[in-house]
C-alpha cells in the first residue's frame, strides 16, 4: 500500500454499506509512504489519510506462520502450545528445526540404502511430530533438509532425491493422516550458509534440480520449491551473486518453482521490503513471473553482549519492528511467512527467537501476531491516500471485511511518541463503534479501549489495531 499524497481530499465515496468521508490523523507519516528519518520536526501535524478504491489484486494474506511447534521442545516441562498457536491465529507450521524430527537424517540416516525398501526409513519420532501439528489444525510447511545439529554432507545424491519423494509421499498420504494436509514442499534451508551445506555451490544446484524435477512430477498438485536462503542473499554481494547464480542456474536448466523462500534478521523493517523487491525483480528477470514469494524464516536481529537490546526480542520495540514488517510484506506480495520462531528452549533464554517463552507466556510479539491475525480477517485492502504528510513514521494498513467492517493496523516503529485522532462524520443511517486494541511498553498484554473520541496517543514503539465496525 503506497500512500500518495494530496493536496485536497477527495468527494466522499461508498465504502460497503459505509460512507467515509474521511479519517484524520494527528501524527508523523513518513515522507516516503512509510518512515523517515526526521522524527522531531512537524510533530502534530494534521494528516489526512483517505480510504481509496479497494485493491482486489492485493488482499491482505495470512502471513500467519511460524517455524516449529506446537509440541514442547528443549528443556522437560515446557509447555505445549496448541492452545495459544490458535488463540493467536498461527495458521501454518515449517517443519525445521524440530532438531531431529522430520530431518531427513533423521528419517533416512544411511544415504546408501535403497529408497524403495520401507526399511531404509525411520519415521517414528517424525511421525509424531507431524501428527501434533495436523491435529492441532495446523497446516504443514514441509522442509525438505536437516535441523542446525543434524546437517551432513550429501553423499549420494541420487538416494537422496529418491528418499525425498517417498518423504513427501509419506505426509501426502490421505489415508494415513486423514486428508492430504500438505500443500508446500520446500527443497533445503540456508545453502547459502556453509553450515547447512557442505558442498560446492555447483553440487548444490544440481541436487536442488534433480529433487525439483522428481517431486513436480511425483506430486503435481503440491506447490515445490525453495531453498530457503539466508539474509545475506539479499545483503552482501557475496550472497546476492549466489541468489542470481541458482535462479540463472534454474532458468537454464527449466526448473519449475512453485515458489521462492528466503529469511530475513533485521530491525529495521525496510529490509524485509527491500528483500522482497530484489527476490521479485530477479524471479521476474528470469522468467519466474508466476512463482510466488515466500519468507520461511523471519524475526529481528539480536545479538548478545553489554550492548544488546533485550526489548527487540522481549519488549513491545520487537512487536513494533515486526508488525512493520509485516505490513511490508504486505504490501510486497508476499504469498505465505513462517516467523522463527514459535517456541522457546528454555525459560533461561528469555532473549531466544520464540514469541512465546518455553512456560507458554506470550512475548509482546506473540501478542503482536494475533493483532496481525485479526487484520488478516479483513483481507479486502484498501488504497489510502495521505495530504499533509509530516516527517515522521507511522506505518498504517487499512482493509475491510464483507460486513464492511474497517481494520486499521498502526504500528509507531519509532522512539517518539506520537498522537492521531479519527474523524468520521456519522454514515447516514448507521453509527460506527471504534475500539483500539494495542500492544506498548507500558503492559505485557493487549490493552482494549472504545475510542469515544475517536483519538488516540501512540506511544514509542507500539503497535495499535482500529476497529471500526457498524
Amino acid at each position: 500500500m503506497l500512500l500518495r499524497r494530496i493536496a485536497n481530499p477527495p468527494a466522499p465515496r461508498k465504502l460497503g454499506k459505509i460512507t467515509l468521508l474521511s479519517i484524520m490523523l494527528i501524527s508523523m507519516i513518513g515522507s516516503a509512504g512509510l518512515w523517515a528519518s526526521d522524527q522531531a520536526s512537524q510533530a502534530n501535524q494534521a494528516v489526512l489519510l483517505t480510504l481509496g478504491a479497494d485493491l482486489p489484486n492485493s488482499p491482505i494474506r495470512p502471513l500467519l506462520g511460524v517455524n516449529d511447534g506446537p509440541a514442547p521442545a528443549g528443556d522437560a516441562g515446557n509447555a505445549d502450545l496448541t492452545a495459544q498457536y490458535q488463540q493467536i491465529g498461527v495458521t501454518l507450521i515449517r517443519t525445521h528445526d524440530f532438531y531431529g524430527p522430520l530431518d531427513m537424517a533423521t528419517i533416512f540416516p544411511n544415504q546408501n540404502a535403497d529408497p524403495a525398501d520401507p526399511g531404509s526409513y525411520n519415521f517414528t519420532a517424525s511421525d509424531q511430530t507431524f501428527a501434533s501439528i495436523i491435529e492441532g489444525g495446523f497446516e504443514p510447511y514441509l522442509r525438505l533438509g536437516d535441523s542446525y545439529n543434524d546437517v551432513r554432507l550429501i553423499t549420494n545424491p541420487s538416494h537422496w532425491v529418491q528418499a525425498a519423494v517417498e518423504v513427501v509421499r509419506h505426509y501426502n498420504d490421505a489415508t494415513r493422516w486423514g486428508a492430504s494436509h500438505l500443500h508446500d514442499v520446500e527443497i533445503w534451508n540456508e545453502p547459502d550458509n556453509s553450515h547447512f551445506w557442505l558442498g560446492s555451490r555447483s553440487d548444490f544446484f544440481a541436487l536442488f534440480a534433480q529433487a525439483a524435477m522428481a517431486l513436480k512430477a511425483a506430486f503435481p498438485a503440491l506447490k515445490i520449491g525453495g531453498p530457503g536462503l539466508t539474509p545475506a542473499g539479499f545483503k552482501s554481494p557475496q550472497g546476492q551473486n549466489f541468489t542470481r547464480g541458482f535462479l540463472e542456474s534454474m532458468k537454464a536448466s527449466r526448473i519449475p518453482l512453485d515458489f521462492f523462500s528466503w529469511h530475513m534478521y533485521s530491525n529495521d523493517p525496510a529490509d524485509f521490503i527491500n528483500a522482497a523487491k530484489f527476490y521479485r525483480d530477479l524471479l521476474d528477470s528470469n522468467g519466474y513471473t508466476a512463482t510466488e514469494s515466500h519468507i520461511s524464516e523471519w524475526n529481528t536481529e539480536y545479538r548478545e553482549g553489554p550492548d544488546a537490546d533485550a526489548a527487540v526480542r522481549t519488549g513491545a520495540k520487537g512487536a513494533a519492528l515486526m508488525s512493520a514488517a509485516w505490513i511490508g510484506l504486505q504490501q510486497q506480495g508476499v504469498a505465505a511467512a513462517a516467523f522463527y520462531r514459535g517456541n522457546d528452549p528454555s525459560l533461561n533464554a528469555p532473549t531466544w527467537y520464540g514469541i512465546f517463552y518455553a512456560d507458554g507466556r506470550p512475548k509482546p510479539v506473540g501478542l503482536a501476531f494475533g493483532l496481525w491475525s485479526q487484520m488478516a480477517a479483513h483481507p479486502l485492502r484498501y488504497d489510502l491516500a495521505v495530504g499533509n504528510a509530516a516527517s515522521a513514521s507511522l506505518v498504517v494498513l487499512a482493509s475491510h471485511n464483507a460486513s464492511s467492517e474497517i481494520a486499521l493496523l498502526i504500528v509507531n516503529p519509532t522512539s517518539a511518541a506520537l498522537s492521531w485522532q479519527l474523524v468520521l462524520p456519522a454514515p447516514s443511517g448507521a453509527s460506527l463503534t471504534a475500539t483500539l486494541q494495542q500492544i506498548s511498553g507500558a503492559a505485557q498484554s493487549i490493552e482494549t479501549s472504545t475510542l469515544s473520541g475517536l483519538s488516540s496517543e501512540i506511544g514509542s514503539f507500539t503497535t495499535q489495531l482500529v476497529l471500526l465496525k457498524p
